[in-house]
């Protein structure tokens, strides 16, 4: 009767918690927040900047003759004038505009500095006093104000000259004019800046459809004269949460096929595959509710990673069904008998993922998590519910040629096998040394090879500056930072003027240090004198303009211009890139277009608060802060193992033989690696952890061999190791490479650790 309970309980939660679970997850597909959003300043700084970065928003749009030199540059001109017009109009776009001019807000908040020109004109006033302030050249200056009032820009142009006559506020600005100079000619390159953060790829996923069926529009109206090319941070990203959907699908069916094929395989039983598999689906379900209510999300690499956790969570059933099976006796008696070998065999494994969650990667502690509660719940239904399942169930197990004789094999020859396998130790030992650590962490992102042709293609349109790569200015409040980054920008001109940097975009005279300001004003007011005023008026007066409006210059005024002021206008749009979320205190950035890393750190030397960024250079450098966190935790991960062993067995020596095959493999799979000139990552260390949590449940029902019989016991271990393998192969599937490396990784450890188990624990040592 108390089966039947169970059994009705189980069939009645599992529905349920499969509504609940459905109606709370969210799942989160941003490669950011599973890769680089640590605890760490700099890493979080990057997971920032990769998130919701201004160049980090941006698309690169191309229009282009569908056929070449059959559309004139007046009618390409036309078309991306009205793509501009219908782009605009999309609720995610935030502005576009022709990549040759500044877009309109730009032009709009320079007419702000106007009544500031005194203040702003120059980033080295008493440098530049002797050329902007020069009597003989007032009279060319007067004559080129005229012409500016009559050009197509007169509006613009008048709006400041009447509080700036010399347009000594443009001059500040003068840097940004050259920043559209590249893309001078190029009619059909277009800027679009998006809403969404650069990597909410699903958002942007719409935008990129919304985009390409406004230009399909016009297009036809066109005559399909067209073509459109798009680059930029967005574009990669939702290619990447493509792969990984496609990962996530392809990972999860492979592995469940696998993993029933192996099951029919085994013991040819629909009826038992029915209950195993609603076991091992009430496990999954469990793991990613937790994850979801503990992260407020489950990533898509996480769902991955889980569906590899079928293999394991049911390697606990399958012992219990084998022992029945072989020992014809109930599922009861057998769980009740293995009951102390499967719990410390989940709880190693639940310390080999715990210790994965440690190595400080961001999205393996959400593995963790789904892990500690998938095989918990595993465990905890292998021992109340699984009897109650396979009550009227008929277990079979098929013989898995080999598993007998390889056991008997070891028992036979194990002192000459066991002195080949201390020389081949021996030798994998003296290879260790010979490791080649992976450098760049690029080299575990996907195989993007056509899309970064693309890119690079489309960028060839555009003015070169890098989103990941910038000089980074920090202080503890606003003013030092601003005098900071100044004094950066002055060391960039003279590293521009020698080539070590082809353009930058700076924060002068956008904001402007007190410090600066004052300098500006006390060289204005001395270049200022009676003299200079009436050789303006003159000036003025003989290029014909109203002498009433534009001849009279007035002193620079006490009245600072300050950053709190400036960012309440439409210019915190405009430097919303540059101004980096800190904490504590203020982060500001310079962005860089093409130039030598080595030459510009070295022309930074000596500025306080001024550092190089590099984006690849701080994911480099997580990388190999994962891989020596990975390296202690494997330790670490070893050593609780064998502590829980000797809690339970209170044996040094069977402790030692329990961990023997897991360690073994493990070290003849780095030495493999040294010799083979593998490129070695933080993924394979922790692949290798898992092996090692995994090859330890082995160590552990051998040594203890509840079953009284080592064949039976090696059998069910077998059984284990092919729905791991199965389950950890479909990971290989995926183009994402975190997933193949931990394939390789696990699977490598759990098959040799799996062949080593009867010959490195004799048959005396064994229960």
């Amino acid at each position: 009767m108390c089966f039947v309970w169970r059994k009705r309980w189980f069939l009645l939660l599992l529905p349920i918690l499969l509504a609940v679970t459905l109606w709370q997850i969210r799942v989160e597909s941003d490669l950011n927040a599973f890769f680089t959003n640590t605890d760490d300043a700099d890493s979080k700084l990057l997971s920032g900047l990769l998130q919701s970065g201004e160049l980090s928003r941006r698309y690169l749009l191309v229009v282009e003759a569908a056929v070449p030199d059959r559309t004139d540059l007046s009618s390409l001109a036309s078309f991306s004038g009205k793509l501009i017009q219908q782009l605009g109009k999309l609720p995610d776009v935030e502005q576009v505009w022709p990549a040759h001019q500044p877009p309109r807000d730009w032009l709009n908040a320079v007419q702000l500095y106007a009544p500031y020109h005194a203040r702003l004109f120059s980033l080295n006033p008493a440098q530049d006093a002797e050329t902007l302030f020069a009597v003989d050249t007032l009279p060319r200056r007067a004559e080129g104000l005229k012409q500016a009032l009559l050009s197509p820009q007169g509006g613009f142009i008048k709006a400041i000259a009447k509080q700036d006559p010399l347009l000594l506020s443009l001059n500040g600005f003068k840097g940004l004019q050259s920043q559209f100079q590249q893309t001078h000619d190029d009619a059909g390159a277009l800027i679009l800046q998006s809403r969404p953060a650069a990597l909410d790829s699903a958002a942007h996923g719409r935008l990129q459809a919304a985009i390409r069926a406004s230009f399909d529009s016009l297009n036809q109206t066109s005559g399909q004269a067209f073509q459109l090319s798009m680059a930029g941070v967005p574009v990669f990203s939702t290619a990447a949460r493509n792969e990984i959907s496609r990962d996530v699908t392809l990972v999860s069916t492979i592995s469940s096929i696998s993993v029933v094929l192996v099951f029919l395989l085994l013991f040819r039983s629909f009826a038992a595959l029915h209950w195993i598999m609603l076991l091992q689906a009430a496990a999954f379900v469990v793991g990613t509710l937790a994850t979801t209510l503990i992260f407020q999300q489950v990533h898509s690499l996480t769902l991955a990673l889980g569906a590899s956790l079928i293999g394991i969570c049911v390697d606990y059933p399958l012992h219990v069904m084998v022992h029945s099976a072989k020992h014809h006796s109930s599922p009861l008696a057998n769980v009740r008998l293995l009951g102390p070998s499967l719990f410390l065999g989940g709880l190693t494994t639940v310390i080999g993922y715990a210790a994965m969650g440690f190595t400080g990667f961001p999205g393996f502690e959400q593995i963790a998590v789904f892990a500690l509660f998938s095989i918990s719940a595993s465990l905890a239904l292998t021992r109340w519910v699984l009897p109650a399942l396979l009550e009227k169930t008929t277990l079979r197990v098929v013989d898995l040629p080999g598993i007998a004789c390889w056991v008997n094999f070891c028992d036979r020859r194990r002192k000459p096998l066991l002195s080949l396998i201390a020389i081949a130790g021996l030798l994998a030992l003296l290879s260790l040394p010979q490791l080649h650590w992976m450098n760049d962490m690029q080299n575990l992102a996907m195989n993007m090879d056509a899309l970064k042709q693309q890119d690079r293609t489309v960028r060839a349109h555009f003015s070169s500056i890098e989103p990941g790569r910038f000089v980074l200015i920090q202080a503890d409040n606003f003013e030092t930072a601003l005098q900071r980054a100044e004094a950066a920008e002055r060391r960039l001109q003279t590293l521009k003027q020698s080539g070590v940097i082809s353009e930058y975009h700076g924060l002068f005279p956008w904001l402007s240090s007190q410090v600066l300001q004052a300098e500006n004003a006390r060289v204005y007011d001395a270049a200022l004198t009676q003299s200079f005023q009436l050789a303006w008026h003159s000036a003025v007066a003989q290029a014909g303009l109203s002498t009433d409006k534009l001849g009279h210059l007035q002193p620079a005024g006490a009245q600072a211009l300050l950053p709190e002021a400036v960012l309440e206008t439409p210019v915190r749009h405009i430097l919303s890139g540059q101004l980096l979320r800190e904490q504590q205190g203020v982060a500001l950035s310079i962005w860089l277009g093409d130039h030598d890393p080595d030459r510009l750190t070295a022309g930074l030397q000596g500025l306080k608060g001024t550092r190089y960024f590099s984006q690849k250079e701080q994911l480099n450098q997580l990388a190999g802060q994962y891989r020596d966190r990975a390296l202690r935790m494997l330790a670490i991960g070893i050593a609780i193992m064998g502590v829980l062993i000797w809690l339970q067995q209170r044996s040094f020596s069977k402790m030692l033989l329990t961990l023997l095959p897991s360690l073994s493999a493990v070290l003849f799979i780095f030495a493999a690696w040294a010799l083979i000139g593998e490129e070695l990552s933080f993924l394979h260390v922790i692949g290798l952890l898992l092996s090692i949590s995994l090859c330890v449940d082995y160590g552990i029902f051998f040594m203890e061999n509840r079953g009284r019989n080592s064949g039976v016991t090696y059998h069910a271990i077998a059984a284990s190791t092919l729905t791991t393998l199965a389950s950890f192969g479909a990971l290989s599937l995926g183009k994402t490479p975190t997933l193949p490396i931990l394939a390789m990784s696990v699977s490598l450890g759990v098959t040799l650790g799996f062949l080593l188990c009867p010959l490195l624990i004799p048959k005396s040592a064994r229960a």
